[in-house]
Formats: structure tokens, C-alpha cells, sequence
């Protein structure tokens, strides 16, 4: 190892000495690095070091700080800390509120004699996908326990369990997930009672005050957010029909709290469903409630009370939006179950009042046009019957059209006269309302004309026919014609006259009574499966009528085949002008 010489100048007894030092390469030392340089580098990486340091000093200390901090006041970050370390005691709690497992509370549910259902995760699919860092709430229904056959089950209560409300850090090592119960709600069945006046439809249901069970549970997804949705729903059979009824519940994570929102009757058989009907934001809750082919929904939607709740609302066809005449004539063409000319006298209000056009006047008009699409979808479809075809066109206000088909040869006069004889009042209440707006109408007089022939007699038919006409002979004597048909008997070859008897005559749907189709989307994009007609009981015997000969022209000419009177168009000229 070579040895290098310095000179060095030094200082002795206040003399200066030259001396020679010798210099030994270290180990520890760069030679290519001057000692000046080996000091900066070393005071540079010390400097880097000590902030690190200090930092992970600092971490450490609010950390211990912040999770003695939780320890002490969250009883969930103790309950997970004794799991491990048994210091921390959790607070004295029920054994229903003390966090278990799944399995340990559908077990202690069981053991209680409280049968449990299917559990049902209460989160929207990105919250499924984040579980790992929030919160998770499952709701577990309780089943009557003196049923234990499916043919009986009924719903009790309604248990919602919240996981345990750990840190984010926590809740990634907390291996198996704890729960703890949030909050329990004993269901209210409705009543017979109270479904009936929901529907508006008696006679599917006996109107007691005997409350009816709830067998199933369901969520709704897609469904409004935030929060979860919930249907309850049970079944009721009368004859071949069922049908459907249930409440809707809301449960908002925030709130931590299941809240009845509404109850609902279907007697067609059908579920609520949402979807969009005035083109909001937030969907609406639509019910079908529709008796045989008169289409009826009732829809929900969302709006918040005074005090910051959510309810849901009713749109209601009661009032207009805003006073208008012609409005509210709409409405009352809607309310009898005329949809499609109620839809085009609005959509003539909408165009001529944009000013005073409102989101009520638009939700309104929105629920109509739900029921015009179905209403004339059925009047389109090709059926097996005719008299099928003729309700349809009746239901929808078509009068012009059932006229023709009701001509036709191939029409059998007995069905049609049967229908009109077993008319409730369904529709001749849908024929005054619509001549109420359109007095002058023919198609629809001849239709009240022949109602009239039939349940009453055939003069005071006449003279309201020529009361609703005025001085119209060719119309009037079209009518009389119509009648004349109407009496014709329906002979066989081998039968005559005598020898016929109204139980034979094959009995037509009648309005209102069991569906005769199949049911059909909300909003049908095709045409629903051919209807099938449903056999009627028997009316009354009906004594043989004749139609008297009216003086209706000083020269009546038996030959002469009058053509009735073009239907007009519906709109707003037999009422005062919107600007009214």
C-alpha cells in the first residue's frame, strides 16, 4: 500500500513548523471524493432522513390517537377489537341488538320461533360493487309461524340489519360481516275493505273488513335513488280470475327506517311496475287496474311534503290544471272511459293555451294518452268474435265504426242485441257524457237509440232519437232502420220462430266483467293475442217489439236506402272557445 506525504504548516510554542504527514487510504472513504464532499453528501442524506422520520413518528401518534378515539367512543370499532384483543367491553345490549353473523341471527330467529324469509340486500348494484368500503343493510321478513305450508304463508314483520359501521381501513380487515338490528317493522295487512275503494271495482272483491295476508316480497330494480323499494304482495282468487294486491315500501339508508308509502289492488292480476309517464326525471309508479277492455292505471309519483318526506301522489283527472271549459270537458271524457277523444280535445287545449300550459296540465295529459295507446290498440287487434270487435270500438268511443261493422251481413244481430240488453250502465254513462260534449253526434245517438229500443221500449226511444236530431228525417229514418235490424230474429234452417228462445243466443262479453285478453305491456308496442268471448249468464226474457211507423216525410219512399250523416270530427267546436 503506497503512503502519501502532506507538508502541513503547524503552530508550536508560537513558532510555525513545516512537518510531513503521512496519508493511508481508508476503507470507508470514496478516494475519488474529497473529504469536503463525503461531509456534504452525509449532512444531505441526514436532512432527507429526519423529516421521514418525524413524519412516521407523527402518523404513528394520531393514529394510536384516533383509534383509542373510536375505541372508546364507537361501540362498533370495540365490538371488532374484542374480537382480537378481549379489553374493550362492549355496552350491555339485548341479544337482538348485540352485532352477529347472518347465520347467527337467521339461527336465533328460528330458535325465537320466528320463522325467517330469504334475506334481500338493501343497496343499488354500485353500492353491491363497493361493498368492502360501505356500509351494508339486509332485510329479512318474519313469517307467521303457526304456517308453515307455502299455500298460507303470511308476513309478519320486517327485520332491517345494518353491518357494522367500521373505518374503511377496519372494514377491509374485518373478516366476517356483523350485524346489527336497525330497525323492525310489524306489517299492517290492508283490508277488503280498503282495496275496494282503491280500485273501484266491487266485484272482485267482497269489501269486508277482514284484513288480507301478504305472502310475498320483492325489490324493485330499477327503481328511484337513493334508497330501496320494496313490494309486498299477495293473491287473491275469486272464480277463474285472480288477483293481485300489496303495499309498496320505501327504506332510505339516511333515515334508517322501513316507511308504508301507499297500498294498491290489481284486479286483472298485475304488479306495479315504474316506469316513465310524463317524460320527468324520476320514473312513476303505474298499477293496472283494468276490468275486461276498459283500460285503467293508476299512476304515482314522487314529490316532497312541507317537511322534507317523501310521498308519493296521485294524478288525478278530478280538476283541470287551469279553468277552461274545453279542459275540463276532457277531463270528463277521460274520467267515463273515453281516452282517445278526451286525448285529442286536451292536446287541442295544449296547443291553443301554451302560455297557461302547466307540469300538472302536462302529467294529465300524459296519464290519458297511457290509456288512449292501450285503449286503441284493442280496438285495432283482429278478433275472433264480432261483438268482441264492437266493445272495443264502444270502449273507445269509436261509434261510427262499430256502426259499420254492426251493418254489416256477416254481423250476428243476436250477440249485439244481448250485449246491449246486459249493459250495466257502463255504456250508455260513456254515451251521455260524450253527447254531453257533442250533442249533435249521430253514430252516438243511434247507439242510445238502440240501448233505449232494447231496455226500454221503442217509442220513447224514437222520441229521444228525434229530440237529440231535431229536424233531421234522413238520420232519424236511418235510425229507424237500425232498430228494424236490431229485432230481426236469427233463424236456422230447420228452426222457425217459435222454436227460438233467448238462452240460446251465445251471450256477449260485457263491459267491466272478467278480461277477455290477455293482459298486455303498460305501453304496447304490438298487438295483444286473439281475445276469446267469456259465456254470460242468461238475461231476462224479452217480449217481441215492433217498431211503429213514424211520420217522418210527407212522401216516405220504402225504397230509398239513406246514407247516414258523416261522424264529425271530434273537436272543440260543439264548446265555448278556449279563449273563453
Amino acid at each position: 500500500m503506497s503512503i502519501h506525504r502532506k507538508l502541513i504548516r503547524e503552530i508550536r510554542n508560537g513558532k510555525v513548523v513545516y512537518v510531513f504527514q503521512s496519508l493511508r487510504p481508508s476503507l470507508k472513504s470514496n478516494p475519488l471524493l474529497s473529504p469536503f464532499t463525503q461531509s456534504c453528501l452525509g449532512s444531505k442524506l441526514w436532512s432527507t432522513l429526519t423529516p421521514l422520520l418525524l413524519m412516521g413518528m407523527t402518523t404513528t401518534i394520531v393514529g394510536l390517537a384516533w383509534f383509542s378515539f373510536h375505541v372508546i367512543t364507537d361501540p362498533d370499532v370495540a365490538f371488532w377489537l374484542n374480537q382480537f384483543l378481549p379489553i374493550a367491553t362492549p355496552p350491555q345490549q339485548t341479544a337482538a341488538y348485540q352485532p352477529q353473523t347472518l347465520e347467527q341471527i337467521l339461527k336465533r330467529l328460528r330458535d325465537q320461533n320466528q320463522p325467517p324469509g330469504q334475506p334481500i340486500v338493501l343497496a343499488t348494484g354500485k353500492d353491491v360493487q363497493r361493498r368492502l368500503s360501505t356500509a351494508m343493510d339486509i332485510l329479512i321478513p318474519i313469517y307467521d309461524r303457526d304456517c308453515s305450508d307455502l299455500s298460507c304463508q303470511r308476513i309478519q314483520a320486517l327485520h332491517v340489519y345494518r353491518s357494522l359501521q367500521l373505518p374503511a381501513l377496519l372494514r377491509v380487515l374485518q373478516g366476517k360481516r356483523y350485524y346489527r338490528l336497525l330497525d323492525r317493522v310489524i306489517v299492517k295487512e290492508p283490508t277488503e275493505s280498503e282495496l275496494v275503494r282503491l280500485v273501484g271495482h266491487p266485484q272482485w272483491i267482497a269489501g269486508a273488513s277482514q284484513p288480507l295476508s301478504l305472502s310475498q316480497i320483492e325489490r324493485y330494480y330499477p327503481a328511484p335513488q337513493p334508497g330501496s323499494w320494496l313490494r309486498l304482495m299477495g293473491l287473491r282468487t275469486e272464480g277463474n280470475a285472480t288477483a293481485t294486491y300489496g303495499q309498496v315500501m320505501y327504506f332510505h339508508p339516511d333515515e334508517a327506517r322501513l316507511v308504508l308509502m301507499l297500498n294498491w289492488g290489481s284486479p286483472k292480476g298485475a304488479v306495479p311496475q315504474w316506469q316513465q309517464v310524463t317524460g320527468d326525471r324520476q320514473p312513476e309508479l303505474v298499477v293496472d287496474q283494468t276490468v275486461g277492455l276498459e283500460p285503467q292505471f293508476t299512476v304515482y309519483r314522487l314529490h316532497r311534503a312541507a317537511r322534507g318526506d317523501l310521498q308519493m301522489e296521485r294524478i288525478s283527472l278530478a280538476r283541470p290544471a287551469f279553468a277552461n271549459p274545453v279542459y275540463a270537458h276532457s277531463l270528463s271524457l277521460a274520467r267515463s272511459g273515453l281516452w282517445t277523444p278526451a286525448l285529442k280535445q286536451l292536446e287541442f287545449v295544449k296547443q291553443n293555451q301554451q302560455r297557461r300550459w302547466s307540469a300538472k296540465a302536462q302529467a294529465q295529459l300524459d296519464v290519458i294518452n297511457l290509456h288512449a295507446q292501450v285503449a286503441q290498440v284493442q280496438a285495432k287487434q283482429t278478433s275472433a268474435s264480432t261483438v268482441q270487435t264492437i266493445v272495443a270500438l264502444l270502449v273507445n268511443g269509436e261509434w261510427k265504426s262499430a256502426l259499420g261493422i254492426f251493418r254489416s251481413p256477416d254481423t250476428d244481430v243476436a250477440e249485439v242485441r244481448e250485449l246491449l240488453l246486459a249493459d250495466s250502465g257502463r255504456l250508455s254513462s260513456r254515451l251521455d257524457t260524450f253527447l254531453g260534449v257533442y250533442p249533435q253526434d249521430q253514430d252516438a245517438i243511434a247507439w242510445g237509440a238502440m240501448i233505449r229500443h232494447l231496455q226500454d221500449d221503442s217509442k220513447p226511444a224514437l222520441a229521444w232519437a228525434q229530440q237529440k236530431m231535431g229536424k233531421n228525417k234522413v238520420a232519424l229514418q236511418s235510425i229507424q232502420k237500425l232498430l228494424q235490424r236490431l229485432d230481426q230474429p236469427t233463424l236456422t234452417p230447420k228452426e222457425s220462430p217459435s222454436k227460438i228462445s233467448k238462452s240460446q243466443v251465445p251471450k256477449p262479453q260485457v263491459l267491466g266483467s272478467t278480461p277477455l285478453v290477455k293482459p298486455q305491456p303498460l305501453l304496447p308496442q304490438t298487438a295483444s293475442p286473439q281475445p276469446s268471448v267469456s259465456p254470460l249468464p242468461a238475461p231476462a226474457p224479452q217480449r217481441e217489439k215492433t217498431v211503429p211507423k213514424v211520420e217522418i216525410s210527407p212522401q216516405p219512399s220504402p225504397t230509398i236506402t239513406p246514407t247516414p250523416a258523416p261522424t264529425p270530427v271530434p273537436t272543440a267546436q260543439p264548446i265555448a272557445s278556449p279563449s273563453e
